[in-house]
């Protein structure tokens, strides 16, 4: 009987060390996860990873997520959502925010190359737009480093559209940018811009 307990006692305490993964080819309703959120979103990737493995690349959405900041990575504890009937143009399953668990301010001084035009879903879409005079990249602010930077730009928005749209469209384009150390987790300074 002794033999019993023990073997009992051994196998509640492995099964209570175990700890289940996420699967995202596997999701399930209400799951908790652990997930690596980048100092950056690059056009309509939000750069979200398994905390586990930062290698695993998840392009599922975090809903309620507020107090996300460019130029701050964090990890985080997330519900799973995987809906009853599925969105017709929409992602299979998404991430509910919970809280987080650690935030830290991205320390590298790194060019970091983002698309001018992409897609969200199955829709074409620019991610650089001017309002009121003021550059915008997927709501962060830019700052033009210099005078050529700045027509770049405005030569980058007003072809996007005929780019994106043409029957072979042409290379995203990209914007080469720092963060910007007088707007810090609200924008980026941008070096260069390439137009194909």
């Amino acid at each position: 009987m002794k033999h019993l307990y023990l073997l009992l006692t051994i196998t509640m305490l492995i099964a209570a060390c175990e700890k289940d993964e996420f699967d995202p080819s596997k999701p399930k309703n209400g799951e908790v996860a652990e997930l690596y959120v980048d100092h950056y979103i690059s056009g309509s990737d939000d750069r979200i990873f398994l905390n586990a493995n930062k290698n695993e690349h998840l392009n599922a959405g975090v809903k309620n997520f507020t107090g996300r900041q460019l130029g701050y990575t964090y990890v985080i504890r997330t519900r799973v959502v995987v809906p009853a009937q599925p969105l017709q143009d929409g992602p299979s399953y998404w991430f509910e925010y919970i809280q987080t668990l650690h935030e830290e301010k991205y320390q590298g001084q790194d060019t970091l190359t983002l698309p001018i035009y992409g897609a969200v879903g199955p829709f074409p879409a620019v991610f650089v737009r001017k309002d009121t005079g003021q550059y915008f990249y997927s709501g962060a602010q830019l700052a033009p480093a210099d005078d050529a930077v700045k027509a770049k730009l405005d030569t980058a928005i007003a072809k996007a559209w005929t780019l994106l749209n043409q029957s072979t469209p042409a290379k995203p384009g990209a914007l080469y940018v720092k963060h910007d150390p007088d707007n810090y987790g609200k924008g980026y300074v941008v070096y260069r811009v390439v137009i194909q």
